[in-house]
């Protein structure tokens, strides 16, 4: 974005780098015009796309404490002499320093993490991915490494000095100066590339001086020191190729949206490939991606498979796993049974552990714990009819569901105001539930499941495991009862209502994202949740308000017209428009309201519920609520 004579001007980064699409035998490339970097190049040349300027410094003025002050200075010629002449000397010794090893000289093969930095930068290379003076003190610092402790520390300096590296400025702690001006956030310095494990290319990054790279460097590495008196043996191998009993395996296993580490990690590789320190000599310094299992498709499944039916044949009958295992997706829960179940396996237990500090990055919708799954072996294969593991199924979701909610209430009570499991979490519980069920059969309806298991998967095609875990989840969505609501209320509510008035204790929490909008649509099986909502902006997602609704939508063809929330919606609109008296308002209230006399109860609760959720975002129509509750309280004909 740019202003000329007061008027702004907006291009698209897209259309600035060039982007296209070429068929290549048949499959559809995405390429663009940006020219892509050679082996010795070090900077963007004048002619490219684009290109880079150094705009401002941090200066600190008395580096010695630990809060000292702090100013932003743009940039002078003597600055910029200094950067011209460290960019030349790197350029007079680049290839040397590449033939000894101290500057990396590999090549970024692509995947899906590293594919971007060519798309995006045209960086072919590794050492594209820091500047001159970064590569200069890194040289000089990879020129003396000696021990395991310094790789170790080296690679931190790494993570700390790269292009990737964001500006962190935290608008959670404002610090202020004297007079109560505004002076930056809880930081202002470059943080690490990897606070997501994605390369991430940023436009406005930002870089460290040497001096402060030696705080990287003189940290204390974590260990754990092994006693003399243990025997134990340190092997990396693929799992199938696992050839000694073992009592206990704990794995994290890869799925679905699966972090790429066989590609990350070769950000670090590519600096310590060559001549690494005699205690590494004899390590296979390469990311063995062939390796890698993918979190996606058939390949995954089958790949699952033969490392935890490995795992099973090298483990005793009493033996058992351990599976740490995070995930939303129903098809990736039935893949998990199927990877169960053709294991010769069965999920006897799952632990929760919260996993997840609270944060505003995982605020709403977002798992904060980890569903550990317990294993063993599938001694007995039981023969289970289908509509009689559906009753299994609702006890045990009921179990586990009620398991957790205990929990939240207990912590509640004795030091936190916050939930430890979110609404999420109460989800993953049906999807844990059912693999403790499910799995517990060798045959449902006659189909040996460890058969099935290995069967494709059909696009589009929902299996009889898919259709079962997708039961037990909806039956954890039933007890997702919002605070302020009892479970009495809530099983008498049409799904429209409690899609509505679960949105409202959302949004009493400041969530507004529109994907936690569509993921309780679909939970609670509402079809068309458009109607409801009053704002689609992102991150700004909001219901109608009793305002907004006004009169409309109160017809028997609507589904949620004739429903008691919608009743107390209009009532709370004719007290906002004060054109009626409470009484008149009253009575057209029982008129609407079905079974008002006896469901009053009821009425009363849901008025109470709006009138607390809704203090602070819609205080009129808190107040509304709170005086509508009292009418049907006091009602006088009842």
């Amino acid at each position: 974005m740019h202003t000329v004579n007061g008027f702004e001007h907006r291009n698209k980064i897209s259309s600035i780098r060039g982007d296209y699409n070429e068929i290549v035998n048949g499959k559809r490339i995405n390429r663009n015009r940006l020219r892509q970097w050679g082996v010795s190049d070090i900077v963007f040349r004048d002619d490219d796309i684009f290109n880079e300027r150094l705009y401002a410094i941090q200066w600190f003025k008395d580096y010695a404490t630990s809060r000292s002050e702090i100013e932003f200075r743009s940039v002078t010629l003597d600055d910029l002499e200094r950067e011209a002449k460290v960019t030349a000397y790197v350029q007079e010794h680049l290839a040397e320093w590449q033939e000894k090893g101290w500057v990396p000289d590999m090549r970024i093969e692509t995947g899906d993490e590293t594919e971007r930095l060519y798309r995006e930068r045209g960086w072919t290379h590794w050492h594209h991915l820091w500047p001159s003076r970064q590569l200069l003190y890194l040289a000089l610092i990879k020129r003396a490494l000696s021990s395991p402790e310094l790789v170790v520390l080296f690679s931190g300096a790494l993570d700390y000095t790269s292009k990737l590296c964001r500006w962190a400025t935290s608008g959670r702690r404002i610090a202020k100066d004297g007079s109560g001006k505004f002076v930056g956030g809880a930081s202002d310095s470059p943080t690490n590339a990897f606070y997501n494990q994605a390369l991430n290319t940023i436009f406005n990054y930002g870089t460290r001086s040497i001096d402060q790279m030696f705080g990287v460097l003189s940290k204390n590495i974590k260990s754990i020191p092994c006693d003399d008196r243990l025997c134990f043996t340190i092997e990396t191998l693929s799992a199938d190729q696992i050839e000694t009993i073992n009592d206990i395996y704990i794995t994290d296993p890869p799925y679905g949206d699966a972090v790429k580490y066989e590609e990350i990690l070769e950000f670090f590789i590519a600096w310590l490939r060559k001549n690494p320190p005699a205690e590494f000599s004899d390590w296979i310094w390469d990311s063995r991606r062939k390796l890698a299992i993918k979190g996606e498709d058939h390949d995954f499944k089958i790949s699952m498979i033969n490392a935890y039916k490995r795992m099973a044949e090298y483990m005793p009958d009493n033996g058992l796993q351990i599976i740490m295992f995070t995930h939303q997706s129903g098809s990736i829960w039935a893949d998990m049974a199927n990877i169960v179940w053709a294991s010769g396996l069965k999920v006897t237990a799952a632990w929760y552990v919260v996993t997840e500090t609270d944060s505003e990055l995982r605020g709403g919708q977002y798992v904060k714990g980890t569903i550990l799954l317990v294993l063993r072996k599938r001694a007995d294969n039981l023969d289970g009819a289908r509509d009689e593991i559906a009753y299994e199924l609702i006890d045990e979701v009921e179990r586990q569901v009620l398991f957790l909610t205990g929990l939240n209430e207990n912590a509640k009570a004795l030091y936190r105001e916050e939930n430890l499991f979110e609404d999420a979490d109460i989800q993953m519980a049906g999807y844990a539930a059912a693999l403790r069920v499910l799995t517990r059969y060798g045959s449902i309806n006659g189909v040996d499941m460890a058969q099935e298991a290995l069967r494709p998967r059909v696009k589009g095609q929902k299996t009889m495991v898919d259709e079962l875990i997708e039961f037990a989840v909806d039956l954890a969505n039933q007890h997702l009862v919002p605070q302020g609501l009892s479970r009495e209320v809530w099983n008498d509510l049409s799904n429209t209502e409690r899609f509505y008035l679960k949105m409202v204790d959302m949004e009493s929490r400041g969530v507004h994202m529109l994907s936690n909008y569509q993921n309780f649509a679909k939970a609670f099986k509402v079809a068309d949740f458009s109607e409801l909502i009053g704002d689609t902006k992102a991150n700004e997602t909001a219901l109608k308000t009793a305002q907004i609704f006004g009169k409309r939508g109160m017809s028997s063809s609507d589904a949620f017209g004739l429903t008691a929330t919608r009743s107390i919606l209009y009532a709370i609109y004719l007290l906002l428009e004060n054109k009626l008296s409470s009484d008149d308002i009253l009575n057209q209230f029982r008129q609407l309201a079905l079974e008002y006399y006896q469901k009053r109860d009821k009425l009363i609760a849901l008025a109470d519920y709006l009138s607390k959720k809704t203090v602070g975002i819609r205080d009129d129509e808190s107040r509304c609520a709170m005086i509508l509750r009292d009418l049907i309280r006091n009602d006088g004909t009842c």
